[in-house]
């Protein structure tokens, strides 16, 4: 093998470590939109208190998720994965044995410590480990691409193993979801230790100066102090990234975790077909998230998520008055796509702006603000379902949903002058 069959196999070594550490977080993340609702009303709870739970994890999140970015950048990726592996996953597996709706919620919450950990360095790990522009863009499409595929099994396995009609060895329906968790858990503290290998294989593996054709690491090393030009351009674009998903966040918080409970409320549909739901739309994602990482940087990436965020309100109006489950199904499967296969290009854009040795704190900064807000619009929607508005959660979304997603075009705003001063100082 010469030196330049050599460069691309450590190329390609990375690119596949880094989609086999995400595809096995998405993995466990992906049985969450199905199995969470159905385990709050199994403990003889409703959509409110799933909101609650929902919510309670956000905001332990968005506590835990500056701390664990300063954590990333001065003491390495891998360890922040690692912990976040482990603090999730425990807290997984004990939550089908909480005693009691408080302890539920309780145990829940700590599962918001794990994720602030692991997302303050998954994305920028590869960050870390590609050059800016095209080369990023398209390897966070291939990236997203394979976690959001395998993304699939997810909700489809979940509802399988919940639905009663499957598996009549489980007669009790809680051991069901000692099965699921089970699963969940475990996998969370398999991507924790393989989060850890995958950043000392890639140290391993990058050296300064490699002559890579398609990535490299080609930024300062991260124990490198930042300088003061550095560090105020890094906290501009944080700032102006953070207000958008701050806007963002909120719009999605009263919306997002509340669509298969509405749905579940709306239709009714057996356990193994609401799994199946996002499981379909998992699929169309995973086209339009490749599609998005390989093109948007020719078209424009700021403009291909303005009109993708245009689009969203306008499903979510048609999923809402859909007037049979199969038509809801075809909006809520375009839906989900549309609003969520720019990250690609909106995650390019932001790492493009800010220093590598900034990288996961100002991504802890900018997930902070999503997250707050959107645990802020989750806590508002469970409260206002808890006075009964609108008739109950179905009413409820047929009235808000299109209207609080109208607030994702406008979120485009900051990310756009954001954009500009990037190119104002090239």
């Amino acid at each position: 093998m010469d030196a330049s069959e050599n460069v691309e196999a450590r190329v390609d070594g990375r690119l596949w470590r880094l989609s086999l550490l995400t595809v096995i977080n998405r993995f466990a993340n992906s049985f969450t939109v199905v199995v969470l609702p159905l385990y709050a009303l199994a403990i003889g709870t409703d959509e409110a208190f799933y909101g609650l739970m929902t919510s309670a994890a956000g905001y332990v999140q968005s506590g835990v998720l500056f701390p664990a970015g300063t954590l990333s950048d001065r003491r390495g990726r891998g360890l922040a994965l690692l912990a976040g592996g482990l603090i999730g996953g425990v807290a997984l597996i004990l939550l089908p044995f909480a005693t009691s709706p408080l302890i539920a919620l309780l145990t829940y919450a700590l599962t918001g410590a794990g994720t602030g950990l692991t997302a303050s360095s998954l994305r920028t790990l590869i960050a870390d480990y590609t050059a800016r522009g095209y080369d990023r863009t398209r390897s966070y499409g291939i990236v997203d691409t394979l976690g959001v595929l395998v993304a699939v099994a997810g909700p489809f396995i979940g509802g399988y193993i919940l639905d009663p009609r499957m598996f009549p060895w489980l007669s009790e329906e809680m051991s069901r979801f000692v099965v699921v968790f089970l699963i969940m858990g475990a996998s969370k503290v398999v991507a924790g230790f393989l989060g850890l290998s995958t950043e000392m294989w890639l140290r391993s593996h990058t050296t300064q100066g490699d002559p890579l054709p398609r990535a490299s690491i080609i930024e300062p090393e991260l124990s490198e102090p930042l300088t003061e030009e550095e560090l105020r351009q890094s906290r501009e674009i944080t700032l102006l990234f953070g207000l958008a998903q701050l806007v963002m966040g909120f719009s999605s918080g009263m919306v997002v975790p509340y669509l298969i409970p509405w749905v579940n409320a709306a239709f009714r549909p057996d356990p193994f077909v609401l799994g199946m739901l996002p499981s379909v739309a998992n699929i169309s994602l995973a086209t339009g998230t490749l599609f998005v990482g390989l093109t948007s940087e020719r078209a424009g990436k700021i403009k291909v998520v303005f009109l993708l965020y245009l689009a969203t309100p306008f499903l979510t109006m048609g999923l809402v008055y859909a007037p049979a489950f199969i038509v809801m199904a075809v909006f809520f499967i375009s839906r989900m796509s549309v609003a969520n296969m720019v990250r690609p290009a909106t995650t390019s854009l932001f790492m493009e702006g800010v220093s590598t040795r900034y990288r996961a704190r100002a991504w802890a900064v900018t997930r902070l603000m999503w997250t707050f807000s959107r645990q802020t619009g989750t806590l508002l929607t469970a409260l206002l379902l808890t006075q009964g508005l609108f008739g109950g959660i179905v009413g409820f979304g047929i009235l808000v949903f299109p209207v609080a997603m109208m607030f994702y075009p406008v979120s485009v705003l900051p990310m756009w002058i954001a954009v500009k001063r990037m190119r104002s100082r090239a």
